[in-house]
């Protein structure tokens, strides 16, 4: 599993336990983004003693009882507006096109565009910038101080897609000479 696979399974309504999936995730964020990985073992900590039952009661707690936290990350871009049903428009026959099967969720709900991030590396850049950026942290606005354990599981992401974002901000940070050669901004090509 990818670090955003593994982040569809925490983030998607709890069906099994997902212990080993936050262990790895954990795992995988240590070298990656260690301030994410703090904000996972948070989550983890949050839910190690609760049952499947309980779980499940926090994630509808913060998701389904609470419209304004909604996994639909379209609804946080966009609202009730007609560019949502665009969005949802385009993003189903892009996902469609890459095999996912979306069932009866709507294809902008997280664990999806988390999924289609692993399937579309080159979207991937324009996905983490203007949608989960700005979806998650309003998303983690709402939940703030609601003491839901799934308000660090949101930050954990949120850190890692930050992460994601200023690593792939970088590399497009690249001079072209007259001759082709490209050198990274502040080095010398001559020195």
């Amino acid at each position: 599993m990818t670090i955003y696979s593994m982040f569809a399974v925490i983030l998607d309504y709890p069906k099994v336990p997902f212990t080993e999936v936050l262990e790895d995730c954990a795992a995988d964020l240590a070298s990656e983004a260690p301030d994410a990985q703090a904000h996972l073992l948070d989550f983890q900590a949050s839910v190690a003693q609760k049952t499947l039952g309980q779980l499940q009661e926090a994630y509808t707690g913060a998701f389904d009882l609470r419209p304004d936290c909604t996994p639909n990350l379209g609804y946080h871009l966009f609202g009730d507006d007609a560019r949502r049903g665009v969005f949802l428009a385009e993003l189903k026959g892009r996902m469609e096109t890459r095999g996912m099967v979306l069932g009866v969720e709507l294809p902008d709900h997280i664990t999806f565009i988390l999924d289609y991030l692993d399937l579309a590396e080159e979207e991937r850049p324009a996905m983490i910038e203007d949608c989960l950026l700005p979806a998650v942290t309003r998303m983690i606005e709402v939940l703030k101080a609601s003491g839901n354990p799934y308000e660090h599981a949101l930050r954990a992401l949120l850190r890692l897609v930050h992460h994601q974002h200023e690593i792939l901000a970088a590399s497009a940070l690249k001079w072209w000479t007259p001759d082709g050669i490209t050198i990274p901004p502040g080095e010398d090509r001559h020195g």
